[in-house]
């Protein structure tokens, strides 16, 4: 259990079960949530910088992850690393950071402890595999480091902040167009499952995917749900578009 966890509860359903210490690790162990809203971003940053000067270790200890989901992903765990933890708004289910011993990322996983969930994790594992090799740059999926009952394990990434995540690159919509022409859709493609990296743009969450869906699907799915979180694009600005 090393130097414990630190338990933050945010105003929805989520838990965030994050390492106290070292710095680097505390740190490290935030990028297991991606917010977007403008406030979670900032009180991210801050959390940030706080524990980046140690000011984890000062908190009071709080209760470690379920030990289910620690036994699920023990064989995973680097070497005197650790994990960072948030609970999905689906019961049962966890996503966890694998941090290794000096902050650098070694995978995120998601965890899954009833039937129907540990059905969605072995579809995503699927559709990663069958369907995300049709995305083309600067689109990409994050490669499957395991797949096992209950349990899918994916290469992290290391994302770049983005100032108006509520905004779609050209080149993304073009290649997000690109895709829907092989009769795909993503199902879930929204500012939070679009992930900023140094490589490219990453898409996440494909537990979704499927076949069949109406010309455009995807692109207008990610403007309803930037609009309905994040307020943008304006209303008046989506239809001014059509």
């Amino acid at each position: 259990l090393g130097e414990g966890w630190l338990n933050v509860a945010s105003r929805e359903t989520a838990r965030f079960v994050l390492p106290r210490a070292p710095r680097a690790v505390a740190r490290a162990g935030l990028k297991v949530y991606h917010p977007v809203t403008r406030r979670a971003r900032l009180s991210w940053s801050v959390a940030g910088a706080f524990a980046a000067v140690g000011g984890f270790r000062i908190l009071p200890r709080g209760s470690a992850p379920p030990k289910a989901v620690r036994e699920a992903l023990a064989r995973y765990v680097p070497p005197r690393g650790t994990i960072a933890v948030a609970r999905a708004n689906h019961p049962g289910r966890w996503t966890a950071l694998l941090v290794r011993a000096e902050g650098s990322l070694a995978g995120i996983a998601k965890v899954a402890t009833d039937d129907d969930d540990r059905l969605k994790l072995r579809a995503e594992a699927e559709a990663i595999d069958q369907v995300a090799r049709n995305l083309t740059a600067p689109l990409y999926a994050p490669g499957v480091i395991a797949a096992d009952d209950g349990i899918l394990v994916l290469e992290a990434v290391s994302t770049l902040r983005r100032r108006l995540p509520w905004r779609l690159d050209e080149e993304v919509a073009e290649a997000l167009g690109r895709f829907s022409r092989t009769g795909w859709a993503h199902g879930d493609f929204a500012p939070w499952n679009l992930l900023r990296t140094a490589r490219g743009w990453a898409l996440v969450d494909w537990e979704n995917a499927r076949a069949g869906e109406a010309p455009f699907f995807d692109l207008f799915h990610y403007v309803v749900q930037a609009h309905g979180l994040l307020g943008r694009p304006h209303r008046r600005d989506v239809l001014a578009g059509l």
